[in-house]
């Protein structure tokens, strides 16, 4: 090729990366404008609500799915949130808890024992917190030293908005619900067919899932580790707990984790066999999950441990 020819080429080149860079700006600014307008959906609306009013709550529930739809908040105080979001792990809870003020809160964070000496985990799950990567200079730390950033997200920064783009215009012209009333507490409504089939599944055969060695995941333990140093520095009491589970295939992580606790200090409540003598099939949506009424059973039983 010609050096006209490269030139050319070159120009081209440059205009398309200029362009692509404002129209990221561009696209980034907007989507910035109407997400901060949407208060409703877990896309980014049970976030942005937590960011606004994180500050005045004096308990605050955190965990994946077994927390979000566990734990109803009204049990445990009038000023109680639950900022359990489906499909997280401890590195989403870990951002957002160190995210808190200053000020006494006590910290309510649900922690699966299997997940703890998982070697797979990586944080992966802190990527629900992107939108806000090029937003908040904690939450692109974390993300950074988890190794979960995408690098072209540095320069276009419409990508935190990728796969979430659809559901914030869903929610910002159509609000699922009042966030003035909603406590983050998504109870799940079980159906007689739905309860038909998780009894057939109850007598599939099942399967022992026991580890034959138990190491801790070490991001695990850092992040433990943590969230027990912020909590002295910024006066919050952190609590761990566990769900109920229908059928625990292995009981030994249990034990192993609680052991990890107390070294650490942490106060701790395993709730796995909470039903153990009174297994209502009515109480469950599946083996992890709870219904509604099993829900509110088991929200009782927690706040009479830690209050």
């Amino acid at each position: 090729m010609d050096r006209k020819k490269t030139i050319y080429v070159f120009k081209i080149i440059i205009s398309f990366l200029l362009i692509s860079f404002i129209a990221d700006k561009a696209v980034y600014l907007l989507f910035n404008k109407i997400s901060d307008d949407v208060y409703s959906g877990q896309s980014i609306g049970k976030l942005n609500q937590y960011l606004k009013t994180k500050n005045d709550f004096d308990f605050i529930v955190f965990g994946s799915s077994r927390a979000n739809h566990h734990v109803n908040p009204n049990k445990i105080s009038n000023n109680c949130y639950n900022m359990g979001v489906d499909g997280t792990m401890i590195a989403y809870s870990h951002s957002l808890i160190t995210l808190l003020p200053q000020k006494k809160q006590t910290i309510l964070l649900h922690i699966d024992p299997s997940n703890v000496f998982s070697n797979s985990y990586l944080g992966e799950d802190i990527k629900a917190l992107k939108s806000k990567y090029n937003r908040n200079s904690i939450v692109t730390k974390n993300i950074d030293q988890l190794g979960q950033n995408n690098i072209f997200q540095k320069f276009y920064w419409s990508l935190g908005y990728n796969k979430i783009a659809i559901p914030i215009i869903k929610n910002f012209f159509k609000p699922k619900y009042d966030y003035k009333e909603y406590n983050g507490y998504d109870p799940i409504y079980v159906s007689k067919s739905q309860q038909k089939i998780f009894e057939k599944i109850l007598n599939e055969p099942k399967e022992t899932d026991c580890l034959e060695t138990f190491n801790v995941n070490k991001l695990y333990n850092k992040l433990l580790d943590d969230l027990v140093m912020f909590s002295k520095k910024n006066n919050k009491e952190l609590i761990v707990f566990s769900s109920p589970i229908y059928f625990d295939y292995c009981e030994r992580d249990n034990i192993e984790f609680e052991k990890i606790m107390k070294e650490k200090q942490i106060r701790y409540y395993d709730f796995t066999n909470l039903f153990q003598d009174n297994n209502s099939i009515e109480f469950w949506r599946d083996r992890t999950h709870l219904s509604n009424i099993g829900a509110e059973v088991f929200s009782d039983s927690l706040a009479l441990k830690i209050l």
